[in-house]
């Protein structure tokens, strides 16, 4: 249930200019999503969250796009600040992320 969620939370966010992330699931998804959409590997195994977040914002720092929920989704990720715990959930919501077939799909199947 909190997969599903966070994930439509991120989705729905990105279409708007004045959202945030508001919790390290929705910033698994995110950085997942991210990492998926523009080719960023992704290291197996344990995660530190900011090391993730950092690792993705630097590799994406020099880049641009011409989609406007990419940029909100990509300006979310820099403003939050993440809380050092990670579970199981953000785990699952990391890989939905890295596996997503139907971006900005809010009903996807």
């Amino acid at each position: 249930m909190v997969t599903s969620l966070a994930r439509q939370a991120v989705i729905i966010k990105s279409g708007n200019d004045t959202s945030i992330l508001t919790g390290n699931y929705e910033l698994a998804y995110a950085l997942g999503f991210l990492a998926n959409q523009t080719g960023i590997s992704i290291p197996e195994g344990d995660v530190e969250i900011r090391d993730l977040q950092e690792r993705i914002l630097e590799e994406l720092k020099n880049k641009t796009t011409e989609d406007e929920r990419m940029r909100r989704l990509l300006r979310m990720v820099r403003l939050y600040n993440p809380d050092p715990a990670w579970d199981a959930q953000m785990a699952e919501l990391l890989r939905l992320g890295l596996s997503e077939k139907c971006p900005w799909d809010f009903h996807r199947a």
